[in-house]
C-alpha cells in the first residue's frame, strides 16, 4: 500500500476496506451531518478512525475465530497507508485510534502484530516498546502464523 494523502483518506478508505461504503451509510444523524467534510482535507481522525472503522470493522474482525484474512488485509492495507503519512497529525491518531486499541486482549494484539503491513508493524512495535515494555515483553516468543 502506498502512502495515503490526507485528503484522500476516505476515498482510500472506500477503495480498500470492502464493506466501507456501508459502514458510513450506517452512521446514524446528526454524527453524518457532521462528517460530511470527510472527503476533503477537514477530516477528524480522532473521529472517524473510532466510528468509521475501528469499532464497526476492524476491531469486531480481529476476535473472529478463524480469523479472516479477506476481511483482516485490506483493513490493515488502508493502515498501513495511513502509517506511510509522516503527518503528525496522522500519526497521532493512528498512535491513539488504532494502535492502542489493539491492547484491548492479548488475541488482538497477536493478531494485529501478525497482519500488520512493515511501517505500520514498526510503529507498533515502537509504541510497545516505548509505553508498554511489560506487555511486550509477556508477548516475546508468542505470535500468529506469519500473514497470508
Amino acid at each position: 500500500m502506498e502512502k495515503i494523502e490526507f485528503a484522500d483518506i476516505v476515498r482510500a478508505y472506500l477503495r480498500t476496506v470492502p464493506q466501507a461504503a456501508e459502514v458510513l451509510r450506517g452512521i446514524p444523524e446528526p454524527q453524518r451531518s457532521s462528517f460530511e467534510a470527510w472527503p476533503d482535507e477537514e477530516t477528524d481522525l480522532f473521529d472517524f478512525l473510532p466510528m468509521a472503522f475501528m469499532r464497526p470493522v476492524l476491531l469486531p474482525s480481529l476476535t473472529e475465530d478463524p480469523p479472516r484474512p479477506d476481511v483482516l488485509t485490506p483493513c490493515f492495507d488502508f493502515i498501513e497507508g495511513l502509517a506511510r503519512n509522516p503527518n503528525a497529525y496522522v500519526q497521532n491518531a493512528l498512535h491513539f485510534e488504532v494502535y492502542e486499541q489493539f491492547l484491548r486482549s492479548r488475541e488482538i494484539l497477536l493478531r494485529a502484530r501478525r497482519f500488520c503491513g512493515p511501517v505500520a508493524g514498526e510503529a507498533l512495535l515502537q509504541m510497545l516498546k516505548e509505553n508498554y515494555p511489560a506487555t511486550l515483553d509477556e508477548l516475546d516468543g508468542e505470535s500468529e502464523p506469519d500473514r497470508p
